[in-house]
Protein backbone atom coordinates (compact mmCIF):
# COMPACT_ATOMS: atom_id res chain seq x y z
CA UNK A 1 0.00 0.00 0.00
CA UNK A 2 1.51 3.33 -0.89
CA UNK A 3 2.05 6.08 2.03
CA UNK A 4 -0.82 7.92 0.10
CA UNK A 5 -3.06 5.24 0.46
CA UNK A 6 -2.64 5.13 3.96
CA UNK A 7 -2.11 9.15 5.24
CA UNK A 8 -5.53 9.43 5.92
CA UNK A 9 -6.71 6.29 7.84
CA UNK A 10 -3.27 7.26 9.87
CA UNK A 11 -4.34 10.79 10.09
CA UNK A 12 -7.98 9.61 11.95
CA UNK A 13 -5.90 6.61 14.07
CA UNK A 14 -4.19 9.82 15.29
CA UNK A 15 -6.93 12.30 16.19
CA UNK A 16 -8.94 9.59 17.52
CA UNK A 17 -5.84 9.13 20.05
CA UNK A 18 -5.62 12.69 20.36
CA UNK A 19 -9.43 13.30 21.62
CA UNK A 20 -9.11 10.27 23.87
CA UNK A 21 -6.16 11.39 25.71
CA UNK A 22 -7.67 15.13 25.89
CA UNK A 23 -10.79 13.56 27.20
CA UNK A 24 -8.74 11.51 29.90
CA UNK A 25 -6.68 14.71 30.68
CA UNK A 26 -9.94 17.23 31.27
CA UNK A 27 -11.60 14.17 33.40
CA UNK A 28 -8.90 12.63 35.31
CA UNK A 29 -5.95 15.83 35.92
CA UNK A 30 -5.99 16.56 39.06
CA UNK A 31 -3.54 18.88 41.80
CA UNK A 32 -1.56 15.98 42.98
CA UNK A 33 -1.69 13.80 39.26
CA UNK A 34 2.23 13.73 38.74
CA UNK A 35 2.79 12.05 42.27
CA UNK A 36 0.05 9.02 41.44
CA UNK A 37 1.95 6.31 39.75
CA UNK A 38 0.25 3.05 38.14
CA UNK A 39 -3.16 4.53 38.09
CA UNK A 40 -1.93 7.96 37.10
CA UNK A 41 -3.50 9.91 34.08
CA UNK A 42 -0.75 10.03 31.60
CA UNK A 43 -0.48 5.90 32.22
CA UNK A 44 -4.34 5.93 31.39
CA UNK A 45 -3.85 8.09 28.27
CA UNK A 46 -0.49 6.27 26.94
CA UNK A 47 -2.65 2.84 27.27
CA UNK A 48 -5.89 3.91 25.72
CA UNK A 49 -3.66 5.69 22.64
CA UNK A 50 -1.83 3.01 22.12
CA UNK A 51 -4.78 0.71 21.76
CA UNK A 52 -6.79 2.86 19.68
CA UNK A 53 -3.58 3.50 17.32
CA UNK A 54 -3.23 -0.23 17.24
CA UNK A 55 -6.29 -1.61 16.53
CA UNK A 56 -6.08 1.11 13.26
CA UNK A 57 -3.04 -0.43 12.55
CA UNK A 58 -3.92 -3.58 12.63
CA UNK A 59 -6.37 -3.29 9.86
CA UNK A 60 -4.84 -0.86 7.52
CA UNK A 61 -1.81 -3.09 7.62
CA UNK A 62 -2.17 -6.06 9.40
CA UNK A 63 1.40 -7.99 7.80
CA UNK A 64 3.28 -4.75 8.85
CA UNK A 65 5.09 -4.94 12.57
CA UNK A 66 4.60 -1.98 15.17
CA UNK A 67 7.16 -1.05 17.76
CA UNK A 68 5.74 0.82 20.24
CA UNK A 69 6.56 2.25 23.82
CA UNK A 70 3.47 0.72 25.76
CA UNK A 71 3.33 -3.67 26.57
CA UNK A 72 0.17 -4.89 28.34
CA UNK A 73 2.45 -6.89 30.74
CA UNK A 74 2.14 -4.89 33.55
CA UNK A 75 -1.56 -4.66 33.15
CA UNK A 76 -2.17 -8.05 33.34
CA UNK A 77 -3.01 -8.23 36.40
CA UNK A 78 -4.63 -4.74 36.83
CA UNK A 79 -8.68 -5.78 36.13
CA UNK A 80 -9.39 -2.27 37.64
CA UNK A 81 -6.95 -0.45 35.45
CA UNK A 82 -8.04 -2.13 32.60
CA UNK A 83 -11.69 -1.09 33.07
CA UNK A 84 -10.83 2.69 33.12
CA UNK A 85 -8.74 2.49 30.59
CA UNK A 86 -11.55 0.79 28.63
CA UNK A 87 -14.25 3.47 29.47
CA UNK A 88 -12.27 5.56 27.74
CA UNK A 89 -11.18 4.00 24.71
CA UNK A 90 -14.80 2.42 24.13
CA UNK A 91 -16.31 6.14 23.90
CA UNK A 92 -14.08 6.75 20.01
CA UNK A 93 -14.11 2.79 19.48
CA UNK A 94 -16.29 0.30 20.79
CA UNK A 95 -14.09 -2.58 19.81
CA UNK A 96 -11.40 -1.52 21.77
CA UNK A 97 -12.72 -2.86 25.39
CA UNK A 98 -11.78 -4.99 28.28
CA UNK A 99 -11.92 -7.61 26.65
CA UNK A 100 -9.28 -6.77 23.58
CA UNK A 101 -6.85 -4.30 25.19
CA UNK A 102 -4.54 -6.69 26.26
CA UNK A 103 -4.50 -8.60 22.97
CA UNK A 104 -3.96 -4.74 21.11
CA UNK A 105 -0.92 -3.79 23.43
CA UNK A 106 0.45 -6.84 22.79
CA UNK A 107 0.39 -6.04 19.00
CA UNK A 108 3.04 -3.43 19.35
CA UNK A 109 6.31 -5.96 20.34
CA UNK A 110 7.53 -5.73 16.91
CA UNK A 111 11.72 -5.21 17.27
CA UNK A 112 12.58 -3.15 14.57
CA UNK A 113 15.60 -3.39 12.33
CA UNK A 114 16.08 -2.51 8.58
CA UNK A 115 12.45 -4.05 6.69
CA UNK A 116 9.16 -2.10 7.08
CA UNK A 117 7.58 -0.78 10.93
CA UNK A 118 5.55 1.32 12.59
CA UNK A 119 6.88 3.09 15.20
CA UNK A 120 4.33 4.77 18.28
CA UNK A 121 4.94 6.82 20.69
CA UNK A 122 1.47 7.19 22.36
CA UNK A 123 1.99 10.25 24.64
CA UNK A 124 5.27 11.58 23.68
CA UNK A 125 5.82 14.14 26.92
CA UNK A 126 4.53 13.37 29.89
CA UNK A 127 5.49 15.99 31.38
CA UNK A 128 3.94 18.23 29.26
CA UNK A 129 0.64 16.22 29.45
CA UNK A 130 0.72 16.77 33.44
CA UNK A 131 1.43 19.96 33.77
CA UNK A 132 -0.97 21.22 30.93
CA UNK A 133 1.75 22.02 28.44
CA UNK A 134 2.57 20.37 24.88
CA UNK A 135 2.47 16.56 23.99
CA UNK A 136 2.27 14.52 21.35
CA UNK A 137 0.65 11.40 19.53
CA UNK A 138 3.67 10.14 17.06
CA UNK A 139 3.05 8.06 14.12
CA UNK A 140 5.49 6.88 11.83
CA UNK A 141 6.38 3.94 9.38
CA UNK A 142 9.65 3.03 8.75
CA UNK A 143 11.18 1.41 5.48
CA UNK A 144 14.80 0.24 5.37
CA UNK A 145 15.83 2.44 8.28
CA UNK A 146 14.30 6.01 7.55
CA UNK A 147 10.73 7.31 8.00
CA UNK A 148 8.74 7.70 5.07
CA UNK A 149 5.38 8.34 6.55
CA UNK A 150 4.61 10.47 9.48
CA UNK A 151 1.53 11.96 11.62
CA UNK A 152 2.01 13.67 14.59
CA UNK A 153 -0.82 14.61 16.78
CA UNK A 154 -0.15 17.91 18.72
CA UNK A 155 -3.42 18.63 20.71
CA UNK A 156 -2.30 21.50 22.80
CA UNK A 157 -0.64 23.02 19.73
CA UNK A 158 -1.94 26.79 18.74
CA UNK A 159 -0.65 27.62 15.16
CA UNK A 160 -3.94 29.39 13.80
CA UNK A 161 -5.59 31.71 16.41
CA UNK A 162 -8.20 30.82 18.14
CA UNK A 163 -7.80 26.72 17.30
CA UNK A 164 -5.88 24.54 20.14
CA UNK A 165 -5.23 20.98 18.61
CA UNK A 166 -2.95 20.39 15.52
CA UNK A 167 -2.01 17.28 13.69
CA UNK A 168 0.60 17.29 11.45
CA UNK A 169 2.00 15.16 8.15
CA UNK A 170 4.65 14.54 6.00
CA UNK A 171 7.14 11.85 4.43
CA UNK A 172 8.22 10.55 0.96
CA UNK A 173 5.71 11.99 -1.67
CA UNK A 174 3.29 14.20 0.84
CA UNK A 175 4.33 17.28 1.29
CA UNK A 176 4.33 19.09 4.61
CA UNK A 177 0.82 19.85 5.92
CA UNK A 178 -1.17 19.79 8.96
CA UNK A 179 -4.67 19.84 10.11
CA UNK A 180 -6.66 21.88 12.72
CA UNK A 181 -9.76 19.40 12.60
CA UNK A 182 -10.76 15.96 11.35
CA UNK A 183 -12.96 17.40 8.78
CA UNK A 184 -10.36 20.78 7.91
CA UNK A 185 -8.75 20.83 4.54
CA UNK A 186 -4.84 20.51 4.45
CA UNK A 187 -2.65 23.19 4.70
CA UNK A 188 1.34 23.58 3.47
CA UNK A 189 3.86 23.60 5.99
CA UNK A 190 6.87 25.30 5.03
CA UNK A 191 10.08 25.90 7.18
CA UNK A 192 11.56 29.55 7.94
CA UNK A 193 14.42 30.36 6.04
CA UNK A 194 15.87 32.98 8.50
CA UNK A 195 19.66 32.87 9.09
CA UNK A 196 21.54 34.44 11.39
CA UNK A 197 18.31 36.85 12.66
CA UNK A 198 17.49 38.10 16.01
CA UNK A 199 13.95 36.86 14.34
CA UNK A 200 14.91 32.93 14.12
CA UNK A 201 14.43 31.00 17.43
CA UNK A 202 16.10 27.63 18.69
CA UNK A 203 13.74 25.22 20.36
CA UNK A 204 14.51 22.55 22.74
CA UNK A 205 12.92 20.52 25.91
CA UNK A 206 11.91 22.07 28.62
CA UNK A 207 13.54 19.71 31.12
CA UNK A 208 17.87 20.04 31.39
CA UNK A 209 17.62 16.29 31.88
CA UNK A 210 16.74 15.99 28.21
CA UNK A 211 19.43 18.02 26.73
CA UNK A 212 21.97 20.88 27.61
CA UNK A 213 20.67 24.10 27.99
CA UNK A 214 24.18 25.39 28.63
CA UNK A 215 25.60 24.06 25.53
CA UNK A 216 22.42 25.72 23.40
CA UNK A 217 23.39 29.14 24.45
CA UNK A 218 26.70 28.59 23.47
CA UNK A 219 25.81 27.95 20.21
CA UNK A 220 22.89 30.64 20.05
CA UNK A 221 25.43 32.98 20.55
CA UNK A 222 27.31 31.72 18.01
CA UNK A 223 24.71 31.79 15.27
CA UNK A 224 23.77 35.59 16.54
CA UNK A 225 19.52 34.10 16.75
CA UNK A 226 17.36 35.39 19.66
CA UNK A 227 18.18 34.63 23.00
CA UNK A 228 14.56 33.90 23.69
CA UNK A 229 14.25 30.31 23.86
CA UNK A 230 11.27 28.26 22.74
CA UNK A 231 10.80 25.74 25.39
CA UNK A 232 8.11 22.93 25.20
CA UNK A 233 7.93 18.81 25.72
CA UNK A 234 7.50 16.45 23.16
CA UNK A 235 7.93 16.06 19.27
CA UNK A 236 5.55 19.20 19.45
CA UNK A 237 9.38 21.21 19.20
CA UNK A 238 9.48 19.28 15.12
CA UNK A 239 6.54 21.09 14.42
CA UNK A 240 7.47 24.76 15.55
CA UNK A 241 10.34 23.96 13.26
CA UNK A 242 8.20 22.70 10.53
CA UNK A 243 6.00 25.56 10.94
CA UNK A 244 8.79 28.37 10.97
CA UNK A 245 7.61 29.01 14.92
CA UNK A 246 11.49 28.32 15.24
CA UNK A 247 14.61 27.93 13.18
CA UNK A 248 16.23 25.45 15.38
CA UNK A 249 15.99 22.36 17.52
CA UNK A 250 18.95 20.88 19.80
CA UNK A 251 18.44 17.80 21.20
CA UNK A 252 22.42 17.70 23.17
CA UNK A 253 22.87 14.41 25.03
CA UNK A 254 23.78 15.17 29.13
CA UNK A 255 24.52 11.31 29.75
CA UNK A 256 27.80 9.93 27.91
CA UNK A 257 26.50 6.70 25.65
CA UNK A 258 22.82 7.95 25.87
CA UNK A 259 20.82 6.86 22.68
CA UNK A 260 17.46 8.43 21.98
CA UNK A 261 14.42 6.28 21.13
CA UNK A 262 13.43 5.82 17.47
CA UNK A 263 9.77 6.55 18.03
CA UNK A 264 10.92 9.64 19.64
CA UNK A 265 12.29 11.49 16.59
CA UNK A 266 10.58 9.28 13.39
CA UNK A 267 7.23 11.26 12.75
CA UNK A 268 9.06 14.58 13.69
CA UNK A 269 11.73 13.76 11.01
CA UNK A 270 9.42 12.79 8.45
CA UNK A 271 7.11 16.07 8.68
CA UNK A 272 10.20 18.92 8.98
CA UNK A 273 11.84 17.25 6.23
CA UNK A 274 8.74 17.30 4.11
CA UNK A 275 8.08 20.97 5.21
CA UNK A 276 11.95 21.81 3.27
CA UNK A 277 14.09 21.44 6.90
CA UNK A 278 16.51 18.83 7.68
CA UNK A 279 17.26 16.52 10.73
CA UNK A 280 20.84 14.64 11.83
CA UNK A 281 22.80 13.77 14.44
CA UNK A 282 25.12 16.55 16.04
CA UNK A 283 27.86 14.80 13.53
CA UNK A 284 25.82 15.45 10.43
CA UNK A 285 24.64 11.93 9.98
CA UNK A 286 21.35 11.18 8.76
CA UNK A 287 19.51 9.51 11.89
CA UNK A 288 19.44 5.51 11.26
CA UNK A 289 16.02 3.68 12.61
CA UNK A 290 16.96 0.50 11.45
CA UNK A 291 18.86 -0.34 14.67
CA UNK A 292 16.39 -2.27 16.82
CA UNK A 293 14.55 0.24 19.31
CA UNK A 294 17.53 2.94 19.81
CA UNK A 295 19.33 4.86 17.49
CA UNK A 296 22.68 3.72 18.47
CA UNK A 297 24.37 4.53 15.60
CA UNK A 298 23.82 8.72 16.31
CA UNK A 299 24.44 10.82 18.73
CA UNK A 300 21.87 13.37 19.66
CA UNK A 301 19.84 15.49 17.37
CA UNK A 302 19.44 18.64 15.54
CA UNK A 303 16.79 19.57 13.25
CA UNK A 304 16.54 22.93 11.28
CA UNK A 305 14.76 24.65 8.33
CA UNK A 306 17.76 23.98 6.52
CA UNK A 307 19.80 27.08 6.15
CA UNK A 308 21.16 26.91 9.53
CA UNK A 309 21.93 23.79 9.94
CA UNK A 310 25.58 23.73 8.84
CA UNK A 311 26.53 26.75 10.94
CA UNK A 312 24.58 25.35 13.66
CA UNK A 313 27.01 21.70 13.09
CA UNK A 314 30.05 23.94 12.97
CA UNK A 315 29.46 25.64 16.94
CA UNK A 316 28.55 22.10 18.04
CA UNK A 317 32.03 20.81 16.53
CA UNK A 318 33.52 23.52 18.47
CA UNK A 319 31.72 23.19 21.89
CA UNK A 320 31.22 19.71 22.15
CA UNK A 321 33.55 17.45 19.62
CA UNK A 322 33.02 13.78 19.30
CA UNK A 323 34.60 11.37 21.38
CA UNK A 324 34.57 7.91 22.38
CA UNK A 325 31.25 6.41 23.53
CA UNK A 326 29.95 9.98 23.74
Amino acid sequence: MKNTDLLKPALIAVWEASRCCEAIASELLDSDSQTKSDRSPVTIADYASQALILHRLKSLTPDVGIVAEEGAEDLRNEPELISRIASFTQRFCPEVNADTLLDLLDCGNHPGGNGTFWTLDPIDGTKGFLRGGQYAVALALIEKGQPTLGILGCPRYQWIEGVTGVVFSGGEGIPGQFWTSESSAPRRLQTSSKLNSTDSKLCESVESAHTAHNLSELVIKDLGISSDVLRMDSQAKYAAVASGAAGLYLRLPVKKGYREKIWDHAAGLAVIEAAGGRVTDLNGKALDFSQGETLKNNRGVIASNGTLHHPALAALLVHMPEKPNS
